[in-house]
């Protein structure tokens, strides 16, 4: 059984279904959220990572004295970028005041008076390519660990982020782009 990166917890707010949209905002309640986990190629760098650290931090510690420290601290670095690579999610929250993107230790949030279009699918049109946090040169970022993109145009440039559902996001911003209106 393989296990998908879109963790279950993927949802419009419950207080949307029965409920005006002055009912869910009045308690503060997010109008979409994600959680997407790495996919699988990412997962396997991440062990690779985390293994290369093992075996370094060894190597230096067998050294002795000083070196113990040194290989320490090797296994803390490297350990640490091979769990980030291999585990760390994007959570995306769209609420009323703004559309907040977190990954493990570089979190972004863009007010929705900012917000100037939404689309689905991966329009950040940068310089690089790969997973994780990426700056795309001018104001264009992307936090991607793999699955559908959906892209927020603000004032200050772009941001692509993987999503659940990158229609259900899409859906989520316009509503509360609408609420400002």
């Amino acid at each position: 059984m393989t296990q998908s990166p879109v963790d279950s917890t993927t949802r419009k707010s419950p207080a949307m279904s029965d409920a005006t949209p002055a009912d869910a905002t009045a308690l503060g309640a997010p109008r979409y959220r994600s959680v997407v986990r790495p996919m699988k190629p990412l997962v396997v760098v991440g062990a690779l990572i985390a293994t290369v650290g093992v075996v370094c931090a060894l190597s230096i510690a067998s050294l002795g004295g000083w070196s113990v420290l040194v290989g320490l601290l090797t296994l803390l670095v490297l350990g640490g970028l091979g769990w980030l690579v291999a585990r760390g999610p994007v959570i995306v929250t769209v609420t009323d005041a703004a559309v907040r993107v977190t990954y493990p230790l570089a979190a972004k949030t863009v007010p929705m008076s900012d917000v100037t279009d939404v689309g689905v699918g991966d329009h950040v049109d940068g310089v690089g390519y790969g997973w994780g946090v990426r700056w795309e040169g001018r104001g264009k970022w992307a936090y991607r660990v793999g699955g559908p993109m959906a892209t927020l145009v603000h004032r200050g440039g772009r941001l692509g982020v993987s999503v659940a559902d990158p229609h259900e996001f899409v859906e989520a911003v316009v509503e509360a782009r609408g609420k400002l209106a």
